[in-house]
C-alpha cells in the first residue's frame, strides 16, 4: 500500500509539473518541493541514470512544445502576435526629432482635439509629444503591415504641389496607388449598384493613408468623409490645426516639412513591403511542405 501510494502521489506530481506553464525548470521549486520530488521518484527508479534522463525529459519537453505550439499559432494567426512584422524598430524617437515631426502649427491655428497629443507651446508654437507620436505611428504602421498582408487595395492620398510627386513615388515603389490631383466630389460614394465598386468594375480601396488631412488651407480633404461615410479604414498624419476624430488610426505630427514628409513616405513604403514579403515567405513556405508531402 505504501508503494501504490508514493506511485499515485508522484505521478500525480508529474503531470500537474508538466502541465504547468507557469515554470518548465526545477529550479522555480522550493526546496521541500524538491526533496519531496527526488524521494517520490526513488522508488520507480533505481537507477540514478535513469531517474537523470526522467527529470532531464520533464525539464525540457515541455519548453519545446510550448515553442512549436505558439510558433504555430502566431503563423496562423498574426493578430496574436504583438509586433509580427517588426515595425516598431523601423523609426525611433531621434528620427521623428531629427525630421522635426515635432513642430506643429501657430497656438491661434490649435484645433482644440488636438490638445492631447501636445506636449506644450514654444514661442507661439505647438510642440507635439513624441512619445505619443511613436505610440500612434506604430499602430498605425502595424495596422498598415497587416493590410498589405492580407492583400488589401492601398491607396495613398495628399494634394500638394510639393509634395505630390514623393507620394506618388512611394505608391509606384511598393506596388499600391496614388491620388495627388483634386478631389472629385463623390468619388467613394456616387456609386448606385455596390457601394464596395466603383464604375466599370473598378474596386474600392480598403486602405486609404493621408499624408495630409487638408486640401487646402482651410478646408478638410473631401475623400475623408467619404472614407467614413463607406467604411473605409484610414490613417492620417494629423496637424496641429486638424480634426482626427474620424481618421481610424491618426498620427499627430507636421504634415508640412520636407523632412517629415520623406520619413513617413520611407516608413510607409518599409511596412508595406514587410507585410508582402511575410506574406510571399508563408505562402512559399506552405507549398513547399505540400510539395514534399505529395512526393513523400
Amino acid at each position: 500500500m505504501k508503494r501504490i501510494s508514493t506511485l499515485c502521489s508522484c505521478s500525480a506530481y508529474a503531470s500537474a509539473f508538466i502541465q504547468s506553464t507557469n515554470s518548465f525548470s526545477l529550479r522555480t521549486l522550493t526546496s521541500h518541493q524538491m526533496f519531496y520530488f527526488k524521494s517520490s521518484m526513488k522508488p520507480l527508479f533505481p537507477s540514478s541514470k535513469t531517474q537523470q534522463s526522467f527529470l532531464r525529459t520533464v525539464q525540457s519537453e515541455p519548453k519545446i512544445q510550448v515553442a512549436t505550439l505558439q510558433k504555430n499559432t502566431e503563423r496562423e494567426n498574426p493578430l496574436l502576435h504583438s509586433d509580427f512584422f517588426g515595425v516598431k524598430s523601423l523609426v525611433t524617437i531621434e528620427d521623428l526629432y531629427k525630421a522635426r515631426v515635432h513642430f506643429g502649427h501657430t497656438k491661434g491655428c490649435r484645433n482644440e482635439l488636438m490638445k492631447p497629443y501636445l506636449f506644450g507651446c514654444r514661442l507661439g508654437t505647438d510642440i507635439f509629444d513624441l512619445d505619443v507620436t511613436l505610440q500612434h505611428l506604430h499602430r498605425a504602421l502595424n495596422f498598415l503591415a497587416h493590410m498589405a498582408f492580407r492583400k488589401a487595395i492601398i491607396l495613398f492620398i495628399m494634394k500638394s504641389h510639393q509634395h505630390g510627386h514623393a507620394v506618388e513615388k512611394l505608391a509606384q515603389e511598393c506596388g499600391e496607388f496614388a491620388h495627388t490631383r483634386a478631389w472629385g466630389h463623390g468619388t467613394f460614394t456616387n456609386n448606385k449598384i455596390n457601394p464596395r465598386e466603383l464604375k466599370g468594375g473598378i474596386k474600392l480601396p480598403d486602405l486609404c493613408v493621408f499624408l495630409s488631412l487638408q486640401d487646402t488651407v482651410q478646408d478638410r480633404h473631401l475623400a475623408i468623409d467619404e472614407c467614413a461615410k463607406v467604411g473605409i479604414a484610414t490613417i492620417g498624419i494629423c496637424d496641429s490645426n486638424v480634426n482626427p476624430s474620424i481618421i481610424t488610426y491618426p498620427v499627430p505630427a507636421n504634415d508640412d516639412s520636407l523632412q517629415s514628409i520623406e520619413l513617413f513616405c520611407s516608413l510607409f513604403k518599409k511596412a508595406v513591403l514587410l507585410g508582402k514579403e511575410k506574406r510571399l515567405d508563408i505562402e512559399n513556405s506552405s507549398q513547399s511542405v505540400k510539395t514534399a508531402d505529395s512526393t513523400e
